[in-house]
């Protein structure tokens, strides 16, 4: 009698797909149906990014996209297991991507082609590992094809093997919306035949998925219902669209945009590695282009927004500080060898007495108008009313770098900040000499080895022609030197393997104030003099209101920060676009600042914390008493603690789910209810015994839980569907369905009674 109630596991292998029809090659009509729709979503995806032109002359996604879309197909109808399947699938989309990239390499030969991508690629990975910043698209190109295959070959495995069409979606349906929303405009084109192809999908699958439940319950439906759903679906998806088009969003568009900011705001600060790897790309929104981060990535064809960051309250127009950077790397700027410290509100950053003479403190009132951590100071950074983090070189805590707020801050937002910037003239720079800090020329003086020698050789031809003969006189030459070069933001970036400002000086001949700070600081570092690249913003007179000037994204600028003996740092400006820095120039105060003091002791500009009154108190000092304004930030931490553990829960419930159906899936429907009773009686100590026959067991199981109706029915239930005639049903899949249930609920109460003994 065993053989007619078989352990759960064999039953369900043998019982697996009954009543469904097995993958086939041969598609049917409906099949191909679906298939359209499936590739009317994913080319408008490829048409989208190609058309977005992050790459010039990147090879066309559609060829891959169709690739990927046919690969997936011909793969999730083979009936061989997918452990089996993805490799080859995998294999096959390498080559595709390999055989559409490769146009894109140098060479005149595929073979040619094919040698250059390996070596351009080995070239990238060592870049990865060294932590220096790459200028080859190829990698770029590399990866967006990748990624396209990928989404398209698991959107046909999840449209025909799994029958799901959010999971063929909503991956491709991000990357659209990324690549849309940093498009300049309002792209919305692709995004309509994105929608359009999205909901016939959905609609054509989940009537797949009822005829296939219609099937197995011998419903009748006419043969061609697909057609008369399908022309619904097109009038609904045509009625919807044209709907949603003509919708007056109103001002509801400003507070989904915050919603967005908020939510990609915790991610912002960890774009440093993109940046480093992947920084030479086209900006078509009129981006930001310094993020302030750890990593200066010299850009081709820039394109700047016009849009509003920042309100500065300042007392003179200029540059404002925001980074400094100290490494070369012959593709852009890194920063390296920094500590970083906290500092609290109102307190002296650089906690000792200055080593400097002639440098003014003055004060910046900054409003944030979008969300910005870096603290903007005039010059070198020295405090806030905010609490900071600065960083500084390893033993030099009085050289700031960089100062962060460590609370996050928003729109309307609003801090002090005090920066001292050199006063001196340009006789007091002359006599200054060359007796640098060995803290200084072990900084400041880095130069790749890679460095091309006519770099060099040019940085010696400009200073001997102006028979410059002291360190300020040389920057002097240099700097007017690079500033005879055309202003030009739309310039190419340097090729793969080419140093930049070797590209710049000899092939470009033209360029932006990256390409010219970038120049200055190297061949003033190759005759010996400490430069550093610094970023920020240019206060323009003409955006200003009295003395409250409005920022705006193509306000970025850098400029050179050029180190002398018993002064500190000076600002020298090597762009034509702007005065020319230097003693007296842009950024530097004069004899008008604030406070200006000559070599003190700088603790004197800050309130005693044990004196309650300021003696003489200067507009420093005022300032840092102030206090900020910045709104309550959200609690990143409990809402990502509680995104983390709802993550779990549902990877523990997909799991569960998983492991729950495993042998059942496929299995007609009450077959796979008598088959999860069975499961949860033997974990609760009631299984079925070999030499019991359904109805037996079921007696003694729904006696054990007081529920012998609907232990009987579930049997009667499971004995027609095994052994009956498929024409032939009494008991239907919802009442089967009902007396599972009921039992499911006393089976599991049962598990968590381990004292109940074992029948």
């Amino acid at each position: 009698m065993a053989g007619l109630n078989p352990p759960m596991n064999r039953q369900a292998g043998a019982l697996r797909g009954a009543k469904v029809s097995p993958p086939r090659l041969i598609m049917s009509w409906e099949d191909w149906l679906t298939f359209v729709a499936a590739i009317v979503a994913f080319l408008s995806i490829a048409v989208s990014i190609q058309s977005a032109h992050w790459v010039r002359d990147m090879p066309a996604l559609v060829p891959t996209a169709m690739g990927g879309l046919l690969i997936g197909m011909l793969g999730a109808r083979m009936r061989t297991k997918a452990v089996f399947i993805h490799p080859f699938g995998l294999l096959l989309g390498c080559a595709l991507v390999l055989l559409v990239v490769q146009t894109y390499a140098d060479g005149p030969t595929v073979a040619d082609r094919l040698a250059d991508f390996r070596f351009r690629m080995r070239e990238w990975f060592d870049i990865v590992r060294a932590g220096d910043i790459s200028n080859d698209n190829l990698p770029f190109v590399t990866l967006v094809h990748s990624i396209t295959f990928l989404c398209a070959y698991l959107a046909s495995w999840s449209i025909y093997r799994w029958r799901n069409p959010w999971v063929a979606i909503v991956p491709g349906g991000m990357v659209l919306l990324a690549n849309i929303s940093f498009l300049k405009g309002q792209p919305s084109g692709a995004f309509i035949v994105f929608m359009f192809g999205a909901i016939v999908l959905v609609a054509r699958l989940y009537l797949q998925r009822s005829q296939i439940r219609w099937a197995r319950q011998g419903v009748d439906y006419p043969d061609w219902i697909s057609l008369s759903a399908f022309q619904l679906t097109l009038f609904a998806t045509v009625a919807l669209i044209i709907g949603a088009w003509m919708l007056p969003l109103g001002n509801e568009a400003g507070p989904f945009a915050a919603v967005v900011n908020t939510m990609i705001k915790p991610a912002k600060s960890h774009t440093d590695t993109l940046v480093r790897l992947f920084h030479n790309i086209d900006s078509q929104k009129g981006g930001q282009l310094h993020g302030f981060g750890d990593v200066l990535a010299i850009q081709g064809h820039v394109q700047l927004g016009t849009k509003p960051i920042l309100e500065i309250n300042s007392p003179n127009p200029g540059l404002v500080r925001a980074q400094s950077y100290d490494e070369y790397t012959g593709n852009g700027w890194k920063t390296a060898n920094r500590i970083e410290t906290k500092v609290d509100a109102k307190d002296l950053s650089a906690a000792q007495d200055s080593q400097f003479q002639k440098r003014n403190a003055s004060v910046l009132r900054v409003k944030v108008l979008d969300s910005e951590s870096t603290i903007l100071t005039p010059g070198t950074a020295v405090a806030s009313n905010l609490p900071t983090t600065i960083e500084t070189p390893r033993g030099v805590p009085s050289d700031i770098e960089v100062m962060r707020s460590r609370k996050s801050l928003g729109q309307d937002d609003a801090y002090n900040s005090v920066g001292s910037e050199s006063s001196a003239t340009a006789d007091d720079l002359r006599a200054a000499g060359g007796a640098y800090p060995q803290w200084v020329t072990g900084r400041y003086l880095q130069l790749p080895k890679s460095l091309p020698q006519r770099v060099r050789d040019e940085a010696k031809r400009v200073v001997a022609e102006q028979k410059a003969a002291t360190p300020y006189d040389e920057a002097k030459a240099v700097e007017s030197y690079l500033r005879t070069f055309p202003f030009d933001l739309n310039v190419e970036s340097a090729p793969a393997g080419q140093d930049t400002v070797d590209f710049f000086l000899f092939r470009l001949k033209r360029g932006y104030f990256d390409y010219q700070a970038s120049a200055m600081a190297v061949m003033l570092r190759s005759l010996g003099i400490p430069a550093r690249v610094t970023v920020g913003y240019v206060l323009d007179p003409a955006n200003a209101k009295d003395t409250v000037y409005t920022v705006q994204k193509k306000d970025a600028y850098a400029w050179v920060e050029v180190f002398f003996p018993n002064y500190g740092w000076v600002n020298f400006n090597p762009t034509q676009d702007r005065e020319a820095g230097g003693a007296g120039g842009i950024g530097a105060v004069g004899n008008g600042g604030l406070d200006t003091f000559q070599n003190p002791n700088l603790n004197d500009l800050f309130p005693n914390p044990d004196d309650g009154v300021l003696n003489g108190a200067s507009a420093p000092r005022a300032a840092l008493r102030e206090n900020p304004t910045v709104h309550s930030d959200p609690p990143w931490v409990l809402i990502f603690s509680l995104l983390g553990a709802l993550a779990v829960v549902a990877l523990g419930g997909l799991g569960g789910r998983f492991a729950w159906n495993r042998g059942v899936a496929g299995m007609e429907p009450r077959a796979a209810l008598w088959a999860k009773a069975q499961r949860l009686a033997t974990w609760g100590r009631i299984g079925p015994k070999n030499a019991e026959t359904p109805r037996e067991w079921s007696r003694r199981m729904g006696g054990a839980v007081g529920l012998e109706d609907d232990a009987k029915s579930l049997a009667e239930a499971y004995e027609e569907s095994r052994y009956g005639r498929p024409d032939l049903r009494r008991i239907d899949d919802s009442a089967a369905e009902s007396s599972y249930r009921h039992l499911r609920g006393r089976l599991v109460a049962r598990i968590f009674r381990r004292n109940e003994p074992k029948q």
